[in-house]
């Protein structure tokens, strides 16, 4: 037992240390971003006052929409679009659904029908992909000015967003650019949980991983330059179940930035349900721990003469997340309960004399810490909650923890037998604001 211990011991210094490394410079570094570009971290909720803005001239941007069975969603996410992104050409990837969708005459429809439809996000933006590399070839556009943007059926961008996104591929090695996410519903504890997870550390974190041009492109609110995409191929988009994150590591390797923006976001549903949404956090780490495979190409020799090595370090710590922080925290975690209930105590160093509870109370004082710190970064970043409330909610988000932990063995389990599949995530129905407002005027007439 006393070796088990001191291993136990050993693996809680080595994610510790891993996390000193990496994880509190990039955070320290984003919020240092954040304020410097924008004076207050809260200052970025302006963006979703502002007004749409048309984009720079000479530029083209083609929004690529994935969809099955997105009923639901999609007639009020084309509104938001098409009203607050002046000039951008949307294509709507009908990916053999069932439903009805409701296009408008505007939008650019590609269906697909099986045996070639539903085999994943990453096929369907191919195909959606393909429809716009023969209308920028029938118009004559330069590659390197046209972007091709990424929106869920659900995914709502900041008035302007594209104009805002499009000034930052002026520098010549951007390939790739990706929005904050925050999440709607936020009355809700479990959707408030969520978007303590986006916009707090995950958002803050994505810029500082600016300083390296190594920002993790996301499946909502991703813009890539078209001449990028070309460079990794004609399928830039992979069969993995984070083709996302797998285009963020084919840009880098051939040389492309990806970067982010504090003065646009996008907006998304979250899920309520915890068997849902432990599935769809098993699907994220099954690929970002099988994208583990790409670091060869990564460091290889074509890539070292591109890449800068800041780079490279990062993207190699960013896939080691899972492996050196998340699976191991949650094994010292467990065994160190276990020990404290059923044995003497032991698997951890003493921060305190006495008994193990008091010990074992004084490091979970310090996770507490961490989360109370990372709730008054989520309270200083939205204007919808007082501090109180922030700093209620920290032990949730320690508690929330444990589903993180949950789904990255559940993943490790998948990957061990080779299972692999693609669950689609369900859409409630919204009602798009100018509908709602114009609905309370309605009533508002009625009465009078």
């Amino acid at each position: 037992m006393a070796a088990l211990d001191t291993i136990i011991q050993h693996v809680a210094v080595v994610t510790a240390v891993f996390t000193t490394l990496y994880n509190i410079p990039l955070l320290a570094a984003g919020i240092r971003l954040a304020r410097r570009t924008d004076g207050a971290l809260r200052a970025q909720l302006r963006p979703a006052h502002g007004s749409p803005v048309a984009l720079p001239a000479g530029r083209s941007v083609f929004v690529l929409i994935p969809c099955l069975n997105e009923e639901r969603v999609i007639a009020n996410t084309l509104r938001c679009l098409l009203d607050g992104q002046p000039g951008v050409r949307v294509v709507v990837v009908d990916d053999g659904s069932d439903d009805a969708m409701c296009i408008r005459d505007s939008v650019t429809l590609v269906r697909r029908t099986p045996p070639a439809a539903r085999q994943g996000k990453g096929a369907a933006l191919n195909a959606g992909l393909r429809a716009v590399r023969e209308r920028a070839e029938a118009e004559g556009l330069d590659p390197g000015r046209v972007l091709v943007c990424v929106l869920d059926a659900d995914g709502r961008m900041t008035p302007g967003a594209a104009a805002t996104v499009a000034g930052l591929f002026d520098e010549p090695s951007v390939g790739g650019a990706q929005l904050a996410v925050r999440i709607r519903g936020r009355h809700r504890w479990a959707l408030r949980l969520q978007d303590f997870e986006f916009w707090a550390m995950s958002a803050l974190t994505q810029y500082g991983r600016v300083l390296t041009g190594t920002v993790s492109m996301g499946g909502n609110g991703q813009f890539s330059r078209l001449s990028a995409l070309d460079s990794v191929g004609p399928r830039p988009w992979s069969h993995s179940l984070t083709e996302d994150l797998d285009l963020g590591i084919s840009l880098a390797a051939r040389g492309w930035t990806v970067t982010s923006t504090t003065a646009a976001f996008v907006s998304q549903q979250g899920l309520t349900s915890p068997r849902r949404l432990l599935r769809q956090r098993t699907r994220w780490f099954h690929g970002h721990m099988s994208a583990i495979r790409r670091l060869p190409e990564l460091w290889s020799r074509r890539a070292v003469t591109d890449v800068a090595v800041a780079g490279r370090i990062e993207l190699t710590g960013y896939l080691l997340v899972p492996y050196l922080v998340t699976l191991p925290t949650s094994v010292v975690q467990q065994y160190v309960v276990g020990r404290v209930l059923f044995g003497d105590g032991g698997g951890l160093p003493g921060l305190v004399a006495g008994s193990p509870w008091l010990n074992l109370l004084a490091w979970q004082g310090l996770s507490l810490a961490a989360c109370l710190i990372s709730a008054l970064l989520y309270w200083r970043r939205t204007d919808d909650l007082p501090a109180w409330k922030a700093i209620c909610f920290s032990p949730a988000v320690m508690v929330s923890l444990n589903l993180a932990f949950a789904a990255c063995w559940c993943a490790l389990w998948q990957i061990a037998l080779r299972r692999r599949g693609w669950t689609k995530t369900e859409r409630a129905v919204e009602v798009y604001k100018r509908q709602a407002a114009a609905r309370a005027a309605e009533r508002a007439a009625r009465r009078a």
